[in-house]
C-alpha cells in the first residue's frame, strides 16, 4: 500500500511541475498582432502587394499579411525586436519591440537613434501608416531651357553674337583719332608676316649651280694639264 501511495504521490508531483513549467512557458511567450494600411484616404487593403511581409529583428521571425492587412505573431518569446514592414510599395515606419511577461510594449523609432529613446508609444493591436511611397527608379530629367543657358559655352557664343551687332555701332561712333589708335594698336600687336621658302625653287637652283661649278672646276683641271 505504501509503495503505492508513492507513485501516486510522485506521479502527482510531476504533473503539477510539468502544469508550472507548461504556465512558465506560457507566460515568457506573448502574442503580437496588428495591421498595416496604405497611403492615402481611399486606400483598401486589397490594394496592399501580397509580397508585403512582416519580419522581427532582420528576419529572426516573419510573418505575411492576410487580405485585410493585419498580421500576427503568435509566440514570440521575451526580448527586444525591431519590427519592420517590407513592402515593395511603401516605406512604413519601424517599431521597437519588447515582450516581458506582463504585456508586450512598442514604441516607434528612428533609424539612428538611441535604442533607449521610449518616447514614441505605439498601442496594441498596431497600426501602421506609410511614410511615403517607395520609389526604387528616379526619373530622368527632361530638356530644361535654364540648363541650357546655363551651359558656359552657350555663355561664350551668346557673348559673341551680341559683340558682332554691337560693335559695330560702337565703331561707327568713336572719334577718328580713337580709331587709328585702336589700328595702330592693332598692327603692333599682329605677329610679322614671313614668307615661307619655296622648296622645289630652292632644290632646282642648288641642283643647277652644283652642276655648273662642278663642270668649270673640271674644265679648269683640263686647261691646266694641257699647259
Amino acid at each position: 500500500m505504501k509503495s503505492i501511495f508513492n507513485r501516486r504521490v510522485v506521479a502527482f508531483a510531476a504533473a503539477i511541475a510539468a502544469l508550472i513549467s507548461l504556465s512558465a512557458t506560457t507566460v515568457s511567450a506573448a502574442q503580437v498582432s496588428g495591421a498595416i494600411i496604405g497611403h492615402g484616404e481611399n486606400s483598401h487593403p486589397r490594394d496592399l502587394s501580397t509580397k508585403t511581409r512582416v519580419v522581427l529583428s532582420g528576419g529572426q521571425y516573419s510573418t505575411m499579411i492576410t487580405k485585410d492587412g493585419k498580421f500576427v505573431f503568435p509566440n514570440v518569446p521575451e526580448g527586444s525586436y525591431l519590427l519592420e514592414v517590407q513592402s515593395p510599395q511603401y516605406i512604413y515606419p519601424t517599431v521597437k519591440l519588447i515582450v516581458t511577461e506582463k504585456e508586450p510594449r512598442a514604441y516607434l523609432v528612428n533609424l539612428g537613434s538611441d535604442w533607449s529613446n521610449n518616447d514614441n508609444v505605439l498601442q496594441f493591436p498596431l497600426t501602421l501608416a506609410p511614410r511615403a511611397p517607395a520609389s526604387f527608379f528616379i526619373p530622368r530629367e527632361g530638356f530644361k531651357l535654364s540648363h541650357l543657358l546655363a551651359n558656359p559655352m552657350m555663355l561664350m557664343m551668346g557673348f559673341s553674337v551680341v559683340m558682332l551687332f554691337v560693335m559695330p555701332k560702337l565703331m561707327a561712333n568713336m572719334d577718328p583719332e580713337a580709331m587709328e589708335e585702336i589700328q595702330g594698336m592693332q598692327d603692333a600687336t599682329q605677329m610679322p608676316n614671313f614668307e615661307m621658302p619655296d622648296i622645289a625653287a630652292t632644290l632646282a637652283k642648288f641642283s643647277t649651280g652644283g652642276g655648273s661649278s662642278s663642270q668649270a672646276a673640271a674644265q679648269g683641271s683640263s686647261g691646266k694639264k694641257r699647259q
